[in-house]
């Protein structure tokens, strides 16, 4: 069914921020309830990019003294390069780490990461798997990307897709390689969560800042739902918040809700 995600408008980047943290923190704050009734952890999705680096400072900033809420906070990762050394500062997992994790004192053992130089994928996408199955994901926080990827499900991912290594696209390594110095510095295969454990989340929040991602997000709230543009399962999901800037609004949403 086609359900109309909460959209919500931020005016400038110190609002986008704000308004991100505040959003999050509420959702941590309503899955810590569930998670203590079963003497267990809160599992989040995180993104890597340039969006979400304001939200990881205000967490810092503001909200690094909940330790009620960070000490029950498990990461799971959401996708990360393949075939790579575990200390290569280009795995997501290493780039969270610098970025939230350490400084919010979030243990090792309270994260779930691909092992990006696995002799077996398969085995280690069978291993993500049997966890998201078992104790699925409570809050994903997720970014846009410029073909409508959601991790590293480019376009044509099925809705059922479960963990897997794929090949990126050339949008994809066009867009990573402005943080690794040139596209020769970008691996070409990397593992990714399926649309299949994240459209099950408990929570969802999508990050979409700037102009240049006005066109897709345009499409996503408004093409038809297709795998030919992933980010449109977001409407088939529950609870998901789009958290969008003026600029990221201003071809998606003529009156845009606040």
């Amino acid at each position: 069914m086609d359900t109309a995600p909460t959209l919500k408008i931020a005016p400038n980047n110190a609002a986008f921020h704000t308004l991100a943290a505040d959003i999050f923190m509420g959702a941590l704050d309503r899955m810590q309830d569930r998670a203590a009734a079963k003497n267990g952890p809160i599992r989040v999705v995180l993104p890597t990019g340039s969006t979400p680096l304001g939200l990881y400072r205000e967490l810092i900033a503001h909200h690094a003294h909940r330790r009620d809420l960070w000490d029950r906070f498990h990461y799971v990762a959401l996708d990360d390069y393949a075939g790579l050394a575990p200390d290569d500062r280009r795995l997501f997992s290493n780039w969270l780490d610098r970025d939230i994790l350490k400084p919010l004192s979030i243990p090792s053992s309270h994260r779930t990461i691909f092992n990006s130089a696995a002799p077996s994928p398969s085995a280690e996408c069978a291993r993500m798997d049997a966890l998201l199955d078992e104790s699925g994901i409570d809050i994903a926080v997720l970014g846009l990307g410029t073909n409508g990827h959601i991790g590293f499900n480019e376009p044509g991912s099925a809705f059922d897709a479960q963990t897997r290594l794929i090949h990126l696209s050339a949008d994809s390594l066009a867009a990573n390689a402005a943080y690794w110095g040139g596209i020769d510095h970008v691996p070409h295969t990397a593992y990714t969560l399926g649309l299949g454990h994240i459209m099950q989340a408990r929570e969802t929040i999508l990050l979409v800042q700037g102009s240049h991602k006005a066109d897709i997000l345009h499409r996503m709230l408004h093409d038809p739902i297709s795998t030919a543009l992933p980010a449109t399962a977001l409407r088939r999901m529950r609870n998901v918040t789009i958290i969008a800037d003026q600029a990221a609004i201003s071809a998606a949403e003529p009156s845009p809700q606040t």
